[in-house]
């Protein structure tokens, strides 16, 4: 039995009804959805198929919620990877050591940790820009949330430093490891935002078209 636009845009309220709220997430059940229906379902009505199908439709909601989000942390560490294998990436680590050796013999540890400290929180902060621009999609797309959470563990570097600062000051060596993980977690969190936004947006705008 071939779907009509009336039984897919049914199915979408009827998702909406079940509080499946994210558009990515709700294009990919009514696909299943109306598969199952169309080629395998013995249930004449639609909203019958549908009220079976309730605990199918929460449980996906849940997975597809950690599989996004999971697949975007994975991009950081793969991204953070990079700095160390791909040439471009270690041209780029390349001179931030040589910046970071010049500002540490130049400067006090206090100001050294206060360049860090600002190029940190101007990393962090960018991506706010794009998460105001994006305010709308954002609430609809898990795949938007899920993006812009990979700035939450080189955040954990900042937040953490007023805790360890004494420690760290006293261990040179340390200092520069830490400041150097969270830099460049921090770069890579910027990378994969900068090369997903962009196809996000796009793939949102198709899915308002399309529903």
């Amino acid at each position: 039995m071939k779907l009509t636009k009336e039984d897919i845009k049914f199915i979408d309220d009827f998702l909406i009804n079940k509080k499946i709220k994210h558009l990515d997430i709700r294009v990919e059940l009514i696909d299943h959805l109306a598969t199952e229906f169309e080629e395998r379902s013995a249930y004449v009505l639609i909203e019958d198929f549908l009220l079976s199908k309730v605990n199918f439709i929460l449980e996906f909601n849940k997975k597809q919620k950690k599989t996004i989000h999971w697949s975007y942390q994975k991009l950081l560490w793969v991204q953070f990877a990079k700095f160390f294998y791909q040439l471009k990436f270690i041209a780029i680590l390349t001179a931030l050591v040589i910046i970071g050796y010049v500002i540490f013999n130049l400067f006090s540890l206090k100001t050294f940790s206060f360049i860090w400290l600002s190029t940190l929180a101007i990393l962090l902060l960018y991506p706010i820009y794009y998460q105001i621009r994006y305010s709308k999609a954002l609430k609809k797309v898990q795949s938007m949330q899920s993006l812009f959470t990979i700035t939450s563990l080189p955040s954990v570097f900042l937040y953490v430093f007023g805790v360890l600062k004494d420690y760290l000051f006293e261990t040179p060596i340390i200092l520069v490891l830490y400041f150097s993980v969270s830099l460049l977690l921090s770069l890579s969190a910027v990378t994969v935002i900068e090369n997903n936004r962009r196809k996000i947006i796009d793939k949102y705008i198709q899915l308002v078209r399309d529903i």
